[in-house]
């Protein structure tokens, strides 16, 4: 069902489309306003916390927090208990500009709940955070270094097809470079068995180790049979 999906990712860009256009007085960059309201409404907040309450990577949460901090609306302050990961708080000026933005929140929740009754936005709320869990739960694993199954599935695919062309072309490389002996009048005799294996030496020819090895222990093998000429 990724149309299910795909109708959340509408509603949540529409929303941030909307709010890039009315909060433009208050000076806010794309996004910055979830930031923001979260301070205003966790006030105290560790600054590490914001990360995986907000779901956002742990640099873009640096960031945002400090544009904030310059920018007058947050303030961040260490805490006796918390020397290590310094505490947000928000400003006048910043708890000023929440009210404007709550105040949208609000106005949001009632548009866009038009037509449902109270019984079914407390059944879709309890829907979209079941599935705000289950998607949680990847996001954590995901953000953890791990590869959901799909993706191993993908690269098998991947490595089946790429070992399939290489031994396709290895074939057609071997059909190119060695002609049958019935094309080839100058070729030799097909190797027997046991010239097969140790390597079908031709006089003259220089030969590797193993098959040099190989050859001369045969030979020493033959040199102790008995001849039959001589019997």
């Amino acid at each position: 069902m990724k149309e299910v999906l795909r109708e959340i990712e509408a509603i949540a860009r529409c929303s941030e489309e909307i709010s890039s256009v009315e909060f433009k007085h208050l000076r806010l960059s794309r996004g910055l306003h979830l930031y923001l309201t979260f301070v205003c409404e966790n006030p105290g907040e560790p600054a590490g916390s914001v990360p995986d309450r907000l779901k956002v990577k742990r640099a873009a949460a640096a960031r945002a927090l400090k544009k904030l901090e310059d920018d007058g609306l947050v303030a961040q302050r260490e805490a006796p208990d918390l020397r290590k990961d310094k505490r947000v708080y928000p400003t006048e000026q910043g708890k000023s500009a929440y009210l404007f933005i709550r105040n949208e929140g609000e106005y949001a929740d009632k548009s866009s709940l038009r037509g449902l009754s109270p019984e079914e936005t407390a059944q879709l709320l309890d829907m979209l955070y079941r599935v705000r869990i289950n998607v949680e739960k990847d996001w954590r694993f995901v953000q953890k270094g791990g590869r959901r199954p799909y993706i191993h599935e993908y690269y098998d695919r991947l490595i089946a097809a790429d070992s399939a062309e290489e031994a396709a072309a290895d074939r057609e490389t071997l059909a190119e470079t060695e002609p049958s002996s019935a094309e080839d009048p100058s070729a030799g005799p097909a190797p027997t068995g046991e010239a097969s294996l140790y390597g079908n030496v031709r006089e003259g020819e220089e030969v590797s180790l193993w098959t040099y090895e190989e050859t001369a222990e045969q030979d020493a093998r033959r040199s102790t049979r008995p001849d039959p000429e001589n019997d």
